[in-house]
């Protein structure tokens, strides 16, 4: 009997590099690092104009130095949820996305939650020298966790419950902005004033954002055939109602932010307070656009743009209506 010559060994499979390769893995592939800045600018900057223009207290407000540590901020936060989404949709991703960092291996578990740790650490030393955006800060992020180690541990909510993932998550957003608001209110000189005077004034911009934020996420996942086990509120509410749902909510934002700035009675927004209504404008087109069309998905550009157009818009009539 003749014997074969042995085959070469197979190559011993190869890890997926340094801690900051592993990293770098994960902002590229699951953060857009540009524009992720863009986002974080905009919203940070925009929120704030937002506060400015409804509070009505502020004598003088531009953006300043506490305004490019909230973007910091928010930038930082905005990696720190996406890890922790990573993390909750990783059975999930490895069957039906295993393209992505986590679920092919180009970064493990742990360095997320080293990521996390870290990333926790550097929000709470930036804005140190403000008890109410640090204590909110705090808040969020220990909401998160629990949110985050509810889910690894006990499976709930389930990944497909998309309703009430993202009732379980609108506190986290709440929070960010009730995050910005302090910031403004220390930037201002206006955060000696009692909690309940500072509620009153927040409480209809806040309406504005979560309003804009529910269309965006109505918006995202909006898909006339799901596939089988995509995650998309059309298997809810069916592909009409959703829709509906969304302009709707944009619609609603934008009459929130008029009924504050109130550009029709001369208030101190003026004019400038009629670009509220930009954002819903562009959210009918959308909807038009994939109803005629007969498009697979809400357009993408609607999509990306839609709540960059609110906090910018809401920067300009910050910007116009306060000296």
């Amino acid at each position: 009997m003749t014997d074969h010559p042995a085959l070469p060994a197979a190559p011993a499979p190869t890890g997926p590099g340094p801690l900051a390769v592993r990293l770098g893995a994960f902002v590229r592939g699951s953060f857009p690092l540009p524009f992720s800045l863009v986002f974080a600018v905009v919203w940070a900057f925009g929120a704030t104009g937002l506060f400015a223009a409804a509070d009505g207290r502020a004598a003088h407000w531009r953006p300043g130095w506490g305004t490019v540590v909230a973007a910091v901020t928010v930038l930082v936060d905005l990696l720190l949820l996406r890890a922790a989404d990573d993390l909750r949709d990783l059975p999930y991703d490895r069957r039906h996305n295993p393209a992505r960092p986590l679920a092919r291996g180009a970064v493990l578990p742990r360095d997320l939650h080293l990521l996390a740790a870290a990333g926790a650490v550097l929000l709470l030393l930036l804005n140190a020298g403000n008890r109410a955006a640090l204590l909110l800060l705090a808040a969020q992020l220990a909401y998160t966790t629990l949110l985050v180690g509810a889910e690894l541990r006990f499976g709930w909510p389930r990944g497909d419950a998309v309703v009430t993932g993202v009732l379980l998550s609108s506190p986290v957003q709440i929070l960010l902005n009730l995050y910005l608001y302090a910031v403004f209110l220390h930037d201002t000189g206006l955060d000696t004033g009692s909690v309940l005077q500072a509620g009153r004034h927040v409480l209809p911009s806040l309406l504005v954002t979560m309003l804009a934020a529910a269309h965006h996420e109505l918006a995202r996942k909006i898909v006339r055939d799901p596939a089988p086990c995509e995650r998309t509120y059309v298997r809810v509410f069916g592909l009409r109602a959703t829709v509906v749902l969304a302009l709707v909510f944009a619609a609603g934002s934008a009459g929130a932010s008029l009924a504050v700035l109130r550009p029709w009675a001369g208030g101190a927004a003026g004019w400038w307070g009629w670009l509220a209504l930009l954002p819903a404008v562009l959210a009918v087109r959308a909807a038009r656009s994939f109803t005629r069309a007969g498009a697979a998905r809400w357009p993408v550009a609607a999509v990306a743009g839609y709540l960059p157009a609110v906090f910018i818009c809401h920067l300009l009539i910050g910007l116009g209506s306060i000296p």
